[in-house]
Order: structure tokens, then C-alpha cells, then sequence
């Protein structure tokens, strides 16, 4: 199917991201639980935050062909694991989320975790202003064509 999955903490955009990427009206939604449409898993926070609720990823993955970890880069913590890339068979690359809000030193470091966690591309984008947003786009659209399961 070529959908694309979103992993990342409580409030860090994944759900923003979405709405921008599928061109709809942006409007906060709190994501209780998985939800799936034709390009995209969108995933609660609480499964990266929660330990044993990790497998809930796993489990959502099987119907996605590239997996997307999200970092905010005004988020002070770690928020993915490093080497967390290994709970997934699919590739994995990562976005930097709310650089118009970041400092470059804050965006480089977000990237650099992102990195940890095991993402082998990294994009930096604002949701809101739409900065980064074609190239992750065009990026998003190549590897569901490349990477259909």
C-alpha cells in the first residue's frame, strides 16, 4: 500500500504533519489511538512514551512501507530511543519537527538524535509555516513509490 508511519512523542506534530501532508485544514487533534487512512499511520505519542506499549508500533508497522520518526526540536529530551530504527523491518528516516519555533543549535541537535535513533535521511520542516514541507513531500512521495510492500 506505500503508506507511511509516524512515530514520536505526546505533542512533537505528527498529527500536523499529516493534516499538511494530505493537504487538509490544520486543526489540533489529540490522536487517542492509531489511526489509518490510505498514505498514513498515525500514531499516539504514549506508544513511544510508554515502554510496554511500544509493541502497539510494531504491531501498526506491518501495514506501512517507510516509517518516520519525528523529534520537535524544542523538545529538551531525548525522545526516541537510540537504535530504536531496529524495532522495524521498514526503512526509517526522520523529520525535525517545529524548526520555526528551534534555534539552529536546537534543530542540530534534534537531527543529531534523530540519527541516534537509527533514521538514514534526516528533513528538518515547520508544519505551520510549511518550511521544508516540499521536499519532504516529494522525499515521502519517491520512497512510498520505491518501497511499496
Amino acid at each position: 500500500m506505500g503508506r507511511v508511519m509516524l512515530v514520536g512523542s505526546v505533542g512533537c506534530g505528527k498529527t500536523t504533519l499529516v493534516q499538511r501532508l494530505a493537504d487538509r485544514e490544520l486543526a489540533y487533534v489529540k490522536t487517542q489511538t492509531t489511526r489509518l487512512d490510505d498514505e498514513y499511520i498515525d500514531t499516539p505519542g504514549e506508544y513511544l512514551t510508554y515502554g510496554w506499549m511500544r509493541r502497539a508500533l510494531q504491531q501498526a508497522a506491518y501495514a506501512a512501507s517507510l516509517v518516520v520518526f519525528l523529534q520537535s526540536a524544542i523538545e529538551p529530551r531525548e525522545t526516541i530511543p537510540p537504535g530504536f530504527r531496529t524495532y522495524f523491518t521498514q526503512p526509517v528516516v526522520g523529520v525535525v519537527t517545529k524548526v520555526d519555533a528551534a534555534t539552529p543549535d536546537e534543530c542540530a541537535i534534534a537531527r543529531a538524535r534523530l540519527g541516534r535513533a537509527g533514521a538514514s535521511e534526516v528533513w528538518e520542516v515547520s508544519a505551520l509555516t510549511g518550511v521544508g514541507m516540499p521536499e519532504l513531500a516529494a522525499c515521502l512521495e519517491q520512497r512510498r513509490g520505491r518501497d511499496r510492500v
